[in-house]
């Protein structure tokens, strides 16, 4: 089997910087649990043999019996507490298991969704697929009481319900590529003869995730961005549960509406759930807005944020699949096994 090494350490390495302090290791390992490549917390290159030996022995007694219950399709996702380290185990396809090992003081919570969309590109390296080794800024304003620390103990991480379905809006100025994205994400296409929207369309689209045996389904309303028709936006932004800002990585101008956006959205819909998208980085040379810009701005309003071209389709299905996650992610609970 080949298998992208490069990409898959540029992975590594992005999951170590959105973790941060609290990562001690996380290492991919095989179905017999041999360790294929992994990155510690504190160098970000390569694993130390002492960690490597210490998680090692930590590791296997629990992953053998994980992989068991994996091989059978009925384990999926868990966490196993030690006095020292907090653990947590995410299939990674037919070839791998990726577990990524904690501080004990951390929080499992805010770092499951990461460690989740981690694992599924892990998945699609080793298959061939494309896949783009950035790992989004995932912001979680959910306290640590879902996932319970408990020492000795394995807890597979399950959801409430099997299927959910959710109002899903789209927020930005025009010919941001809003459309794009959606057709990007439901038929898989794209369009370079652009069409504004007239009003709004609707569509659907349904996110599974396997491990977890849940499924979102997104009923998406694609938003006129011109001014005119901003007197009729509210009714379609009322009870919408979940919703993406877009704006045009060339286009600044796109960028500094965004909080007009936010503020319009947020009046309409309280609580709803949003994350922040900077659109069409395929065109590189003419850019005017930089990751670091929209990172922070997105901090500042307390929303995760994610970089994506509609037209070769990077990150568009995890821009879709974090804000889906991030949905069930508040029925989320956890069982002994």
């Amino acid at each position: 089997m080949s298998v992208d090494r490069e990409k898959l350490k540029a992975l590594l390495e992005w999951y170590r910087q959105e973790v941060g302090d609290d990562l001690i290791a996380a290492i991919i390992v095989n179905r017999e649990g041999l360790i294929m490549d992994a990155v510690s917390g504190t160098s970000g290159k390569s694993v130390e043999e002492d960690i490597v030996g210490g998680v090692s022995a930590l590791v296997e007694p629990v992953l053998n019996r994980i992989t068991k219950e994996f091989s059978s399709g009925s384990f999926g996702t868990g966490t196993f507490d030690t006095d020292e380290y907090r653990l947590i185990f995410c299939e990674a396809g037919a070839h791998a298991v990726f577990v990524t090992v904690l501080d004990a003081i951390a929080m499992v919570d805010p770092i499951f969704p990461v460690a989740y969309l981690t694992a599924e590109k892990i998945s699609r390296i080793f298959d061939g697929r494309p896949v783009s080794p950035v790992i989004p800024n995932i912001i979680s304003s959910q306290k640590d009481d879902g996932i319970e620390r408990k020492v000795d103990k394995l807890q597979k991480i399950t959801v409430k319900s099997g299927e959910y379905a959710f109002k899903l809006i789209l927020g930005g100025d025009g010919a941001v590529g809003k459309t794009s994205m959606v057709h990007r994400f439901v038929e898989d296409s794209f369009k370079s003869d652009y069409k504004g929207t007239i009003g709004t369309s609707i569509m659907k689209k349904q996110c599974s995730f396997d491990d977890l045996k849940s499924s979102v389904r997104f009923v998406i309303w694609d938003l006129a961005g011109q001014t005119q028709f901003r007197r009729v936006r509210q009714t379609y932004l009322a009870n919408a549960e979940a919703g993406i800002l877009v704006f045009d990585v060339t286009r600044k101008e796109t960028f500094e509406n965004i909080r007009q956006w936010h503020d319009e959205i947020i009046k309409a819909s309280k609580n709803i759930s949003l994350i922040l998208v900077g659109n069409k980085i395929d065109l590189v040379d003419e850019r005017d807005v930089f990751h670091e810009e929209g990172e922070g701005f997105a901090n500042e309003l307390n929303i995760s944020y994610i970089e994506t071209s509609a037209k070769t389709g990077e990150n568009i299905n995890e821009a879709f699949k974090m804000l889906a996650l991030q949905m069930i992610k508040r029925f989320i609970v956890t069982e002994e096994v």
